[in-house]
């Protein structure tokens, strides 16, 4: 089939937006165009993901092309405003635009790919999952989640539904040395999500991208084989090979600490933690020295420098404490969180440190332990 169609640039520039994640090796991967029935569909996969979405163009020819991933997502950004003509060639996509169609480039065509529908989604295991608490959970628990680590439970995410509280969607992550779990309270299915599943990182990014877009909610769906996790909303599809990686009993190591928490004001805790670190080395060793209502943040790196600063707390009429912590930790916990203030509780210093958000948004509700530094401690079982 000769495909011929025009389409606006920003929704071909959106289309191929979407699909970028699906591209492992961008200089090697292709993606794939099929004009029909008025619309545009563009999908792209690898081993891991598979996006697909439509968009509305207007048709002269049906027909079906693969082209170079790269080189077309590269080329869709920069075309210039208004109408884009993309026409076969021979072997071939040509692809024009400006007022005039000034522009005119022409990629090769991938003859030996194939066009696949994107699998029917006909899951028990399906959950409608508003947008906003979705991305709120993914953007709490994602900085303890590394690309690579030597535990593999620290490259993925654990969703899954607590034991004790069933109406509860349940994000965790943690690198061993920091742990995170978010909880938004959703109406769901009883067959939804009976066993938890292991999102990755590159998963968590599309979910999160998708969650830029507007849309009001978005309905997971889990196969019944436990292997793929499929994320829908109108028009748009991401299927996410899930992880076969074993979460942990991360329940077993969140410390029960009865003394009740310090309250801290989260914009005047960042704005402090960030000043006092410009004086910390690589380590990024920051000291908490709590005394009667007020914390002192310090630092130092062996070139000499020094920076502290002190604090008034809320709550806290203990004795002498000092708690040595990594102060990347608490920016990056700082930074993405949606509450005014925080409390703060520990039992000495050498146990694992809690936070917890106060007035968190979209009814949502976060915890975040902390080993510190002089402890022997890990937060996973």
């Amino acid at each position: 089939m000769t495909l011929k169609l025009t389409i606006d640039r920003n929704l071909l520039s959106l289309a191929m937006a979407r699909v970028q994640g699906a591209m492992a090796d961008r200089n090697l991967a292709h993606v794939g165009l099929n004009a029909r029935k008025g619309r545009l569909y563009v999908a792209a996969a690898d081993q891991a993901l598979a996006i697909f979405n439509d968009l509305p163009c207007e048709i002269t020819r049906e027909g079906v092309v693969f082209v170079p991933a790269k080189l077309f997502s590269d080329l869709a950004r920069e075309l210039p405003e208004g109408s884009v003509l993309l026409e076969r060639d021979g072997s071939n996509l040509k692809v024009s635009a400006g007022p005039n169609r000034e522009f005119t480039m022409k990629l090769p065509i991938v003859e030996e790919a194939t066009w696949r529908e994107s699998p029917m989604v006909d899951y028990e295991n399906t959950a409608v999952v508003p947008v906003s608490k979705l991305a709120y959970m993914i953007e709490q628990v994602g900085s303890c989640i590394a690309t690579d680590s030597p535990r593999n439970y620290g490259t993925v995410a654990f969703l899954h539904r607590p034991q004790s509280d069933k109406s509860c969607l349940r994000m965790v992550g943690t690198d061993s040395f920091r742990l995170s779990f978010c909880d938004i309270r959703i109406d769901m299915p009883d067959a939804f999500l009976k066993s938890g599943v292991s999102l990755t990182k590159r998963a968590l990014s599309e979910l999160a991208r998708l969650a830029t877009e507007g849309f009001d909610s978005v309905t997971l769906s889990i196969s019944d084989d436990q292997t793929t996790l499929v994320a829908q909303v109108p028009n748009y599809q991401i299927f996410v090979r899930l992880s076969a990686v074993k979460y942990p009993n991360y329940t077993a190591v969140i410390p029960e600490i009865k003394q009740r928490g310090v309250l801290m004001n989260t914009n005047h805790m960042k704005s402090v933690t960030r000043r006092v670190l410009l004086a910390a080395d690589k380590s990024r060793v920051l000291q908490l020295s709590f005394s009667d209502a007020s914390l002192t943040l310090s630092s130092k790196n062996t070139a000499h420098s020094e920076s502290r600063e002190r604090i008034g707390l809320e709550g806290y009429h203990g004795a002498k404490c000092d708690i040595a912590i990594n102060g990347k930790y608490i920016t990056d916990i700082v930074s993405v969180t949606g509450a005014e203030k925080m409390s703060l509780q520990f039992k000495d210093a050498v146990e694992p440190i809690v936070l917890t958000p106060y007035g968190e948004p979209n009814d949502c509700s976060t915890k975040h332990i902390l080993v510190p530094i002089t402890g022997n401690h890990e937060v996973t079982a």
